[in-house]
């Protein structure tokens, strides 16, 4: 057996949609990450399959949404049937949007979880930077008194090279077949453990789950279906009195997802659910017996299971600030609202920037515990709506109205463009409703929303969101106002005169190529003059930085002039921004807005940075 121990600053165990989020985001700064995973394949295919949109937004901050948007689904209505008391027919009652207009210009999509994870590991190994181990299987995890590296992760592999090298002796150890196992043991600063609802991580490090069961099981089946049923290649929420509910979803290569409620008092349930050879066939005579009058018959299965619905949440999402819980790992839920892929996308992107300004020595590490701070009353509002969507799917004789009810309800959150953090020490305080006077429709805690502006340089149009990649920079946006007039650029200039004396308001740097090292933040002035009445170079230089070989950037000044089209000329009324006085709009790495106040309070922005460091 071969036996070696090495450091790494982070390590992530598993390889699923968290844990690959987690990489995305590490391969963005200068230190060292490893993400191993026990399986020797990712995912192939069933799972997850709704992509929501906030996931969609977070997706393209990486530039990776494309393949998505093409081969995926566009979810953009609901229909919602049930049979007609009067005429005892199976019937369409409502058709909703799949989510209120405005929220955000990503809709929802659907495509199975295994595609989706292929698109974060091309994006992964296109950065070079992590490498995806897989057949590494962690089998203890503690912790040490190591001064720097005090997590401990012991773990076995399968490799099939001919000759295993020991690296501490050069000896070898091999076996006839070419297979040896291969035993090494990880000394991290900090883990991240994304191994699922049956967590090793959560089980060794005795972290609390707060599990609750119910009697209810489903089945779920992905067929290429042969159907006369209207509404097949939309979503749908069909209900029976008689025989229970049934939920579709359309995907990719013609298939349709099926969830089926199993009551377990026939025949046909029994078989759906002893998943033998036997179970395929009897869950989708389980759905014909729902769709009458309509038939349903199939050739293709592509993957299907039966599940009981099991609610799990963590108590805690971090043990000592150095290993930390993330999607099923912390919670587990029904997935009657496609959330599952999601929160745990948006989990790791919470909190792996953090890690990385921490690990690099930009931020202090008490930052990490905004990670609990802020996911976990995600998690606990996740469950209540799960509890929710559930029982209304379930309940007999209740009007399928109910249903849309709910989905209204909860649709900004379900989306993920409504999730807002409390204040804490990466989030200011600014009133009782988060909204501060100088932006009255930015809502601190919440995501930027996305607005078209126009680049001062070049006159072409782009989201703002656009300008906000993830790539681990802060985004400090200047809302200058009209720098037509003599009060607005005296008030610009004072700003950036005031800017660079603060002692802890960061230095603009630009972010390497080999990784993030420290606080990088970048300055985008927004102003809302005509842009053909400001010339770039007479503007302050913390808006266009010149560089020795690159020359000057000017991809950092915008104006918000309706003459342009496309949108543009709303910015300032869509964030609810007086253009006479302007504002200050401090965004963090993942978009979120952090703080917000005028261009005379530069003593303020320069506290709350005090605060991080």
């Amino acid at each position: 057996m071969a036996l070696r121990t090495s450091q790494t600053d982070l390590l992530i165990i598993g390889a699923g949609p968290a844990g690959l989020m987690a990489a995305c985001w590490a391969s963005q700064y200068g230190m060292s990450t490893r993400i191993i995973d026990a399986k020797d394949h990712r995912t192939k295919t069933g799972h997850a399959d709704g992509i929501h949109s906030r996931t969609l937004e977070i997706l393209d901050s990486f530039g990776i949404v494309d393949p998505i948007m093409r081969r995926g689904v566009h979810e953009t209505e609901m229909s919602y049937w049930s049979v007609n008391k009067e005429t005892s027919q199976l019937e369409c009652q409502q058709r909703a949007r799949s989510q209120p207009d405005g929220l955000s210009r990503f809709g929802q999509m659907l495509l199975n979880q295994g595609e989706v994870e292929q698109i974060l590991i091309d994006y992964i190994e296109s950065k070079g930077r992590i490498k995806i181990e897989r057949q590494k299987r962690a089998e203890k995890i503690y912790f040490t008194d190591h001064d720097t590296h005090p997590v401990t992760v012991e773990t076995d592999g399968q490799r099939t090279d001919r000759m295993v090298q020991v690296l501490q002796n050069g000896e070898s150890d091999a076996n006839s077949q070419g297979n040896a196992q291969v035993t090494e043991v990880i000394q991290a600063r900090y883990v991240v453990g994304c191994d699922g609802a049956k967590s090793l991580v959560r089980e060794q490090l005795n972290v609390p789950l707060e599990a609750k069961s119910t009697d209810s099981m489903w089945g779920v089946i992905d067929i290429v279906p042969i159907t006369d049923f209207p509404d097949i290649r939309q979503s749908c929420a069909i209900h029976s009195d008689k025989f229970g509910s049934v939920m579709t979803a359309p995907r990719e290569d013609r298939l349709v997802r099926f969830y089926i409620q199993l009551k377990g008092d026939d025949e046909l349930d029994k078989k759906a659910m002893g998943q033998t050879e036997e179970s395929p066939d009897a869950l989708i005579q389980l759905v014909q017996r729902i769709m009458k009058p309509y038939s349903l018959t199939y050739n293709y299965c592509d993957w299907y299971s039966v599940y009981p619905i099991k609610q799990g949440l963590v108590k805690n999402y971090q043990v000592k600030n150095r290993v930390f819980l993330a999607g099923d790992a912390a919670h587990t839920h029904s997935p009657k609202a496609g959330q599952g892929m999601n929160v745990s996308i948006q989990d790791t992107y919470n909190l792996v920037w953090k890690l990385g300004s921490v690990i690099t020595g930009a931020l202090s590490p008490k930052i990490l515990e905004t990670y609990e701070l802020e996911r976990h009353p995600i998690a606990e509002e996740l469950m209540r709506m799960d509890s929710e969507l559930v029982q209304t799917y379930e309940q007999q004789n209740a009007p399928i109205s109910e249903v849309s009810k709910v989905r209204r309800e909860f649709s900004g959150f379900m989306s993920g463009v409504e999730v807002t953090y409390r204040p804490n020490v990466l989030i200011a305080s600014k009133g009782g409703d988060g909204k501060p006077a100088h932006a009255s429709q930015v809502i601190v805690g919440r995501r930027l929303r996305t607005a078209p502006l126009v680049n001062q340089a070049d006159g072409s149009t782009i989201q703002l969101a656009k300008a906000l990649p993830s790539n681990g920079a802060w985004r400090l946006l200047v809302f200058a106002g009209d720098l037509g007039q003599s009060e607005g650029v005296e008030r610009l200039e004072a700003f950036a005169d005031a800017f660079e004396r603060h002692p802890h308001c960061p230095k603009l740097r630009e972010v390497s190529t080999s990784g993030i090292q420290g606080m990088v933040i970048e300055t985008i002035l927004i102003h809302n003059s005509p842009r053909t009445s400001v010339k770039l170079l007479d503007l302050p230089e913390m808006f266009h930085p010149f560089d020795e070989t690159l020359g000057w950037d000017y991809g950092k000044v915008f104006a918000d002039d309706a003459a342009y089209g496309q949108g543009s000329g709303g910015a300032y009324a869509e964030y609810g921004i007086d253009e006479g006085t302007g504002c200050v709009v401090l965004c963090r790495p993942d978009q979120h807005a952090a703080w917000v106040g005028g261009l005379e309070e530069v003593s303020e922005l320069d506290a709350y940075f005090s605060a991080l460091l």
